[in-house]
């Protein structure tokens, strides 16, 4: 960047979405903010879209890892072109490409958004905006709990929430690696949604004696690990099914409740344990290859194993409704914030 591209670029405005307050965006306002200025080793992204995940959630409601001071723009990833270099060789490569990004700093619900060039990832250029958006966060996920069955040898796995985008990535890839996977989900048509997919082993919690019928696939499976994002009492309920020694990773809190229901016999006589499994220090901890080769399996498996169903398109100054209807019905795919829309699709 040379030295009057600062002060041209602190000249222009974009529109964000703002928060003032940790209210589920109840409160929030679309502003005029200076466009973000990249400092050495960063970008300045033209945001394409962004998508809601359950991390948005928990974090406009004030309950996620991380908290930054308000007012402040949310928002932990997304799809554009890379429209400026804050200096460095890697940013200056990325000037002008279309990249699937991620951040930890101010949010992506805006025209423009600073991140580091490490945490971009060129796209293909037959992949679309819109898919690439969603190509990094819940992937990751996905790709680190593929991980932890690997490190823990796991014979068969549980996954709840297992029509959400995370749950259905999870049991592709799983298939593909041919693990034996029990899917757990609350409504009949997610059922169906599963089976469409070719998912053998569903456990419905509606349904009477569903705790002795995931008891009985887990004893026949040895499933010894499993994926929690609902937390609340099927936290206990999964462990309390599982045989000695397993392990539940809770990586959301969809019941929105404390994990409940836990026996300290199964604890302390039979081996198993609960802890928390959180994307954010998992990608940390890994090395820059490591790292490397993660996001660009993401990139490359989105139209596959990772691929993410998208629900509707909204503008900024419809957030509201965007996260309204993404809370009422994740199972049917991601909704997206575009900021250059004008009207929702």
């Amino acid at each position: 960047m040379s030295a009057e591209e600062p002060v041209i670029l602190a000249s222009k405005l974009m529109k964000a979405a703002v928060i003032h307050a940790y209210d589920d965006a109840q409160t929030y306002k679309v502003e005029e903010r200076p466009l973000p200025i990249p400092g050495f080793g960063q970008v300045l992204i033209k945001v394409a879209a962004s998508p809601i995940n359950p991390s948005d959630i928990a974090f406009i409601r004030g309950n996620y890892g991380v908290k930054r001071n308000l007012p402040t723009i949310p928002g932990f990833e997304g799809s554009g072109t890379v429209a400026a270099s804050g200096g460095g060789l890697l940013a200056w490569r990325l000037v002008g490409k279309r990249v699937a990004f991620f951040t930890i700093g101010e949010g992506t619900w805006a025209e423009y958004a600073v991140v580091s060039a490490t945490a971009c990832v060129p796209i293909p250029d037959d992949l679309d905006l819109d898919t690439a958006a969603c190509s990094l966060v819940n992937p990751l996920t996905v790709l680190v709990f593929m991980d932890w069955i690997r490190e823990r040898n796991a014979k068969a796995v549980i996954s709840s929430a297992a029509a959400s985008q995370v749950g259905k990535m999870l049991f592709r890839m799983c298939v593909k690696e041919k693990i034996p996977i029990i899917n757990i989900v609350r409504r009949g048509e997610q059922v169906e949604q599963l089976e469409n997919l070719g998912a053998e082993h569903i456990v419905n919690t509606s349904e009477e004696g569903w705790k002795d019928l995931l008891k009985e696939k887990c004893t026949a499976l040895q499933a010894t690990l499993a994926f929690d994002a609902v937390s609340g009492s099927l936290t206990g309920d999964i462990l309390a099914a599982m045989p000695p020694k397993s392990h539940v990773a809770v990586y959301g809190a969809l019941a929105g409740e404390a994990c409940s229901s836990i026996s300290p016999a199964d604890l302390i006589f039979r081996g198993k344990s609960v802890g928390g499994l959180w994307l954010q220090p998992e990608l940390q901890k890994a090395s820059t290859l490591t790292l490397y080769r993660m996001t660009n399996q993401a990139v490359e498996l989105a139209r596959g194993e990772l691929k993410t169903e998208v629900q509707g398109r909204f503008s900024l100054s419809n957030l509201r409704e965007a996260v309204s209807q993404y809370k009422n019905n994740m199972s049917a795919g991601k909704v997206l914030i575009v900021p250059s829309m004008t009207t929702d699709s």
